[in-house]
């Protein structure tokens, strides 16, 4: 009876210390996973499947920071809305055109240079910000140095932007037509302001039923524009002169 007991209590013993090292082996195997999944809400989960912009970059091998053998880094569209703090439709509408243009120039050039653009906006403001962000250019005191300009002289309709993106390393360019409104249309637009301008002045003072009405509307308009489901009524792509084009533009 004695034996029997020990046997017992020492198989117990076993089984539990078991189970202790399979529940640690899995706190740990959980612990060690990418925590990207949690970096968003979870109703933009299908982000992760965004294609990536890819460029090759030759700052990144002289700088070491590639594996051997690697000479090309990528922007994410989860990149975009990490340096912008958020997910959101000006993020979407500059990613959907920097794509836009790097896919139309990677058929006929490959894989392209990164910071090697010229960027020049009818408007100063976050998506044209992100399109310099994915495409590398940026804005300088010096024009000589400077990639990124704005030019206010570009009249467009309400909602309507235009954008002129060249490669300087074959010469060619594009002139994207964003005409955003056309998305849900000015006044349901107008009303998503709205309540976003209210919100930036007193959070407190916007009701919860406006706060849930522009998240659903946010997700819903990001997810159509990512996808590219909306391509054919929001944008507009064409080839044009890269001489003539910047020389124009700018001054």
């Amino acid at each position: 009876m004695h034996t029997y007991f020990f046997i017992k209590c020492k198989n117990n013993r076993s089984s539990l210390l078991m189970i202790l090292i399979f529940i640690t082996a899995i706190f740990f195997i959980s612990c060690s996973q990418p925590k990207d999944d949690l970096r968003w809400n979870k109703k933009y989960n299908y982000l992760k499947e965004i294609k990536p912009i890819k460029f090759h970059y030759y700052h990144g091998i002289l700088a070491g920071s590639y594996p051997e053998g690697i000479e090309a880094t990528e922007i994410r569209f989860d990149d975009v809305c990490a340096y912008l703090g958020h997910v959101c439709l000006c993020g979407v509408g500059g990613y959907r055109i920097a794509a836009l243009v790097v896919d139309s120039l990677s058929k006929d050039y490959g894989l392209l240079e990164k910071g090697e653009f010229v960027l020049v906006s009818s408007r100063d403001h976050t998506v044209s910000d992100v399109i310099a962000y994915i495409l590398g250019v940026s804005k300088r005191q010096d024009k000589e140095k400077s990639t990124y300009f704005i030019n206010n002289s570009i009249k467009a309709p309400r909602r309507e932007y235009h954008y002129f993106i060249g490669s300087r390393e074959t010469n060619t360019a594009f002139h994207v037509t964003y005409k955003k409104y056309n998305l849900i249309g000015h006044a349901a637009m107008d009303s998503l302001w709205k309540i976003e301008k209210q919100f930036d002045i007193n959070p407190i003072s916007v009701p919860k039923n406006d706060v849930e009405k522009y998240s659903e509307a946010m997700e819903k308009m990001v997810r159509e524009v990512i996808t590219g489901k909306r391509d054919n009524d929001l944008f507009k792509i064409r080839r044009i002169s890269y001489k003539d084009t910047f020389n124009k533009f700018i001054k």
